[in-house]
This record gives C-alpha cells, structure tokens and sequence, in this order.
C-alpha cells in the first residue's frame, strides 16, 4: 500500500474520531432483581443510576419516579422515595408497590441534568416495563405412613414443572395423626396453560406420602358460569313466550261481506 493511500486513510480515521458526538456516554438506567414480575400490592427493589457525560461532569442530577398503567394513568403511592438527587455513576434503590389490580404497569424514571431553572437543563426518561399479577396457590396435602413417626418441622421445596422454586423453602408440621399440608404462593406469568409441580424433603423423606409425586395443574380454566346462566335465562324468556302465544285468545271478526 503506498504512502499516499496510508495518509488518505489516517486521516478518514482521525476526522471520524473527531466526529464522534460529545455525551455519547450520558445515558439513565433501570434495574431490579426483582424480575419483571410482582405480586399485586406487594414491592420489589428497583435501581436507578446516570452516568454523565464528560461536558455535564459538574452538573447535577434529580429524577422523579412514577409508575403508570396501560392508559398511562399514574398510580398513587406506587414509587417511594419517588423524587430526589443522584450521584454521577451511583445506583440509588427505589421501593416500587405493584398495585393492587392485575395488569401491565411500566416505571418511568425522569432524569434530569442541570438546575431545574437553568435554560441548558437536559431531561432524558427512562421505562421499565412489569406485570402485577395475582399469585397461583399450590398446596399438597400430607401423610405419614407411621403416626408414631417424629418428622416435626422438617424444610420442603416446591418444584415447578422440573424448577426448584428458591423463595418456596417452608417446614412442616405433623399433626398427631400424622397428616399435614404444604402451600405456595408462585409469583409467576407463565406461558402455556398445563403445568406440573412436586414437594420435595431437603434431606430426602420415603415416609411421607404426597412427596416427590407429580401433580398437574391448569392456569386458565374456563369458567363457563355467566355462559350457564345466561342460557337458562333465554330458556325461561322462550318459555315464557311459548306460554303467552298458545293461551292468547283468537280473536273472531267475523265473515267479510261481500262485494255488492
């Protein structure tokens, strides 16, 4: 490659870094470990963090946290603290409430750079999109094969279709006849509608009845209740007109007289 060409592509290169726009780096974040998922009326933790740009380095930064419904409508008390400053580059933990209706709910994050009065504020929103969803209950009942046997308070872990569920640890007590129960609340948005859960001992238990048994449960049953009653509601209105026209009297009016 000769020298003219190297310099022709130097250049290209140094004219392309000059170019790179100033605050590519600035940019807002939304975090949680909480997944995208909550129980309704219950909280997660959310992270909120700015890195500033190398022009805006002695800015500050304040924000404000919402969190809106499909329709956009704020939910009241969802985000706390829901205004406030933040650090350049350090996460701040908000405390975010799922409301109390099941549905899709999005947390917006206003970050904003500069005074609030100053003309070159910069505002830059970030989303962050979650359900709320009712909890699906499990519960297993439980047997001991010996009443005499001693497995007061022992620890079990729900699995879900083949997952242990971390969060679903619970200890049992057996009553004096050697029955008991297990229940579990999944926090979860699922796809499909056929599912399989299992108890399990943590130690391992061969005396206990209902353990390590595969069970099948349905997300969506239809509920054919309103259906039903809307049915025999027409039933009884086509009864009821059946009725009214055979005992409605024919009414005689007589022969025509004819034409002269």
């Amino acid at each position: 490659m000769s020298k003219a060409a190297l310099g022709i592509l130097a250049f290209v290169a140094l004219a392309a870094f000059c170019f790179i726009p100033a605050g590519v780096d600035a940019e807002g974040q939304i975090t949680t470990d909480d997944g995208d998922v909550l129980k309704v009326s219950a909280s997660g933790t959310f992270s909120i963090v700015y890195n500033l740009s190398d022009e805006d380095k002695d800015k500050e930064i304040s924000y404000s946290a919402k969190v809106v419904n499909k329709s956009g409508e704020t939910q009241s008390n969802a985000v706390s603290p829901s205004t406030g400053s933040l650090e350049d580059g350090e996460a701040k933990k908000l405390t975010v409430t799922a409301p109390s209706k099941a549905g899709k709910y999005t947390l917006e994050v206003e970050f904003t750079i500069g005074d609030e009065d100053a003309e070159d504020k910069k505002t830059e929103t970030d989303k962050y999109d979650f359900k709320a969803v009712n909890p699906i209950t499990l519960k297993l009942n439980l047997k001991a094969d010996e009443v005499t046997l001693d497995l007061q308070d022992f620890g079990v872990y729900f699995y879900i279709d083949g997952e242990k569920m971390e969060d679903s640890y619970t200890t049992v007590s057996l009553a004096s006849d050697g029955t008991g129960s297990v229940s579990y609340d999944w926090v979860a948005d699922p796809e499909g509608n056929e599912h399989s859960f299992h108890v399990s001992a943590v130690g391992g238990s061969t005396l206990i009845n209902g353990l390590d048994e595969e069970h099948k449960f349905y997300l969506h049953d239809t509920d054919y209740t309103w259906v039903i009653v809307i049915a025999a509601l027409l039933v009884v209105i086509l009864i009821i007109i059946a009725i009214w026209v055979y005992r409605k009297p024919i009414k005689n009016y007589g022969k025509p007289k004819s034409r002269r």
